[in-house]
């Protein structure tokens, strides 16, 4: 059985790895067209870089399809071949034969839950960081901070824009101040900030209100400016929002309790996480459904590889869409994170079931 497991999975591997690179080199390309769209002044050597570092995450994205594709074909072949009905002659059962399929297919699963989580990540930082550089000219989402009704440990907060690089809010900084009721005590008002080294903040153009238990204002000044200590750290102001493509599962865990702890929503983060987790077994689960799927229809029509072809077009379309949709539905809160996440991934498992059930009749 070794002579035949080293046969079988030597010929997947092959097929699995010109998928892969196939599929990588179509991914990236559609990337190139979309980002060659960008005018800028800026050298084209930052966008190559932004290509280079896309690369794990564009290799990831594209391994369940891969693996869909050659297991699909290279089944198929060898019905086409005969070479199955050879082996079932010699006594051994069709799930045997391919065991070293699901053998390559569980590895490359657990592989790319640590590839994903150790490779991907820092890869995704780099990409953007380098795509920002190119953009450089225009403003962009992520260099801007808009919140409204921020929960702080002691009150509540209105950002207008903050400049990460000066460590400085223009534009309208807002803080009122309330007790264990939630009632104000105090509201300052100011054009704006400038975060110290100590770790205070100088306020200007300031006007500071305060009230009493029955919401009466007993002092207002007005100052041009004023030195404040609030609760929060710098971290709080400058980093609301996180790409989470751009962290690890523990530091998704960490950016979830953080974002918890200011009253920031955490969905986005939470059907990450999930996804994260559940997009990996995909690549077992297409392993099993494309190898009992390359085994089915009829030798005589040529059925088992223009069955592996269709099937294997079909799951790229059917399952980069459910990716889309469970992802869409879990940011609108339309389902919880955990299904959005992990609703695909059990779609995909029914199908792979009813098909070993089916074969099995």
């Amino acid at each position: 059985m070794k002579i035949l497991d080293r046969y079988i999975g030597f010929e997947f591997l092959k097929a699995f790895a010109l998928a892969l690179l196939g599929l990588t080199i179509v991914f990236l390309a559609l990337q190139v067209l979309d980002t060659q769209k960008i005018d800028s002044t800026e050298p084209k050597e930052l966008l190559r870089w932004h290509y280079l570092y896309s690369l794990p995450q564009i290799a990831v994205f594209v391994t369940p399809a891969a693996m869909m594709f050659s297991v699909c074909f290279v089944v198929a072949q060898f019905a086409m071949a005969r070479e199955l009905v050879a082996i079932y002659s010699a006594g051994t059962s069709f799930y045997r034969a391919i065991v070293s399929i699901y053998v390559v297919a569980a590895v490359v699963s657990v592989g790319t839950i640590i590839f994903q989580d150790q490779v991907v990540t820092p890869s995704n930082r780099s990409a953007q960081e380098y795509l920002a550089k190119y953009k450089k000219n225009t403003r962009q989402a992520r260099d801007v901070v808009w919140q409204r009704n921020l929960r702080g440990k002691e009150g509540y907060y209105f950002i207008y824009f903050f400049d990460r690089e000066r460590n400085r809010i223009i534009g309208g900084f807002h803080y009122m101040k309330v007790n264990e009721q939630d009632r104000p005590l105090r509201m300052v008002q100011a054009l704006s900030a400038q975060y110290n080294q100590d770790g205070s903040w100088t306020l200007n153009v300031v006007k500071d209100v305060h009230l009493d238990g029955k919401l009466n204002v007993t002092k207002t000044d007005f100052k041009e400016s004023m030195v404040m200590r609030f609760p929060e750290e710098l971290e709080f102001f400058s980093n609301p929002k996180v790409n989470p493509a751009e962290l690890s599962l523990s530091e998704l865990q960490d950016e979830i309790q953080f974002r918890e702890q200011y009253g920031f929503s955490t969905v986005q983060y939470r059907v990450h996480f999930h996804r994260s987790l559940s997009f990996p077994f995909m690549v077992l689960i297409v392993a099993v459904v494309g190898s009992v799927a390359g085994s089915m229809g009829s030798l005589r029509s040529g059925g088992p590889l223009i069955r592996s072809l269709l099937l294997s077009t079909a799951t790229i379309f059917f399952y980069q869409l459910t990716f889309e949709i469970g992802e869409n539905l879990g940011m609108a809160g339309v389902v919880p994170p955990v299904v959005a996440g992990w609703g695909p991934t059990a779609i995909f498992a029914m199908i792979g079931f009813w098909l070993i059930w089916k074969r099995g009749r």
